[in-house]
C-alpha cells in the first residue's frame, strides 16, 4: 500500500513539474514576443542602435521573418549592405514566399547598380504579392535602366493600376512611351501628371 502512495506522489509531482515547465515556457513565449514588440517600437523611432541589440541578441529560434527584416533594415542604415543581404536571406530561409524580402534584395542590388540581379527580385515579390505597387515601379525602374522600355511599360501600368495618384510612376510611363516612339501616349500621360498636385 505504502508503494501505491509512494507512486501517486511522484506522478503528482511529475504533473506539477511538468505544468510548471508549460508555464514557464508560456512566459518565455510571452516574454520573447514583448522583447520583439519593444524592438520594432524603437526601430520605428529611429533608435536604430537599441532596437539593433535587442533583436539581434535573441535567440535564434525566436527570430522569425520580420526580425530579419527589421535587421536588414537597421544594417542597411548603418551601410551594412552584405549584412543586410544575409538577414534578408534568414528571412527567406523562414518562408520563401516573403515578399517583402524580395523587395528589399531589390532594392539593394538596384542601388549596387546591379539591374539585373534587382530586377529578378522585384519579380519575385510580385510573384508573391501582385498588389504592391512599389516593386511593379522598382521594376520598371530596372527595366529602364536596362533599355526594356516595353517591359518597363507593362510594369508600371501594372503599378498606376494599384497606385493612380503616383506622379513618379506617370512620369516614368511617359517617358516610356517617348521612347517607344507613342508621342501622343506620352502626352496623354503627361496631361494626367500635370493634374495632380
Amino acid at each position: 500500500m505504502k508503494n501505491i502512495f509512494l507512486y501517486i506522489k511522484v506522478f503528482v509531482l511529475f504533473l506539477f513539474l511538468a505544468f510548471n515547465v508549460s508555464f514557464a515556457q508560456q512566459d518565455d513565449e510571452k516574454n520573447y514576443e514583448d522583447i520583439i514588440q519593444n524592438g520594432f517600437a524603437l526601430y520605428a523611432t529611429q533608435n536604430y542602435d537599441d532596437a539593433y541589440n535587442i533583436l539581434n541578441n535573441l535567440p535564434t529560434a525566436e527570430k522569425n521573418k520580420e526580425v530579419y527584416l527589421i535587421l536588414s533594415n537597421i544594417a542597411r542604415e548603418k551601410n551594412l549592405d552584405n549584412q543586410a543581404v544575409s538577414y534578408l536571406n534568414k528571412a527567406l530561409d523562414i518562408d520563401y514566399s516573403y515578399y517583402k524580402a524580395y523587395y528589399n534584395l531589390g532594392c539593394i542590388f538596384a542601388s549596387k547598380g546591379s539591374y539585373l540581379l534587382a530586377s529578378n527580385n522585384f519579380e519575385l515579390a510580385n510573384q508573391y504579392n501582385k498588389t504592391f505597387a512599389p516593386a511593379y515601379y522598382n521594376l520598371a525602374c530596372c527595366q529602364m535602366k536596362l533599355k526594356n522600355f516595353k517591359g518597363a511599360k507593362k510594369n508600371l501600368i501594372k503599378a498606376l493600376e494599384l497606385d493612380s495618384q503616383n506622379k513618379d510612376i506617370l512620369y516614368n510611363l511617359a517617358y516610356c512611351y517617348k521612347e517607344l516612339n507613342q508621342t501622343k501616349k506620352a502626352q496623354k500621360v503627361l496631361e494626367q501628371y500635370n493634374k495632380l498636385k
